[in-house]
């Protein structure tokens, strides 16, 4: 594995962690934001394997289009995807209108951290990836 693509891989853990962290506490704006960043870090990852620079973008689904292009199958629906991108919106206040129902509640931030952890999952073991638990003395 390329050095570039595991430093993208412990990026997306300790987003996904953070994220799991500020769950139990009931920061659900930053939850979300943190779920998305795993997501996206994640698939840029394997972009990056690919040897495909990962491009500037938050669109989750635009990755997971380019990722299947590449033969690649994220296990995330088009559903998740735009919600995944939509749901990163809510760092911003409520009151820009970029997210119609305000802030993100408890189930948005569940839902946001469930599919942070099905693709942080699928991107290890498509990538053979060791957990930085496992690398941390």
């Amino acid at each position: 594995m390329k050095r570039e693509t595991r430093e993208w891989l412990n990026i997306a853990e300790e987003e996904l962690r953070s994220g799991e962290y500020l769950f139990e506490r009931g920061f659900y704006r930053m939850v979300c934001y943190h779920a998305q960043q795993a997501v996206e870090k994640a698939l840029k990852a394997l972009l990056v394997e690919k040897e495909v620079p990962p491009p500037w973008t938050h669109n989750v689904l635009d990755l997971c289009i380019a990722l299947r292009e590449l033969g690649s199958n994220p296990p995330l629906s088009e559903e998740e995807s735009v919600f995944l991108t939509s749901i990163y919106r809510a760092r911003y206040p409520a009151g820009l209108g970029v997210l119609p129902s305000g802030k993100p509640s408890r189930g948005d931030a569940e839902k946001a951290l469930q599919c942070a952890s099905k693709v942080w999952h699928w991107a290890q073991e498509a990538l053979g990836f060791s957990s930085l638990d496992s690398e941390r003395p």
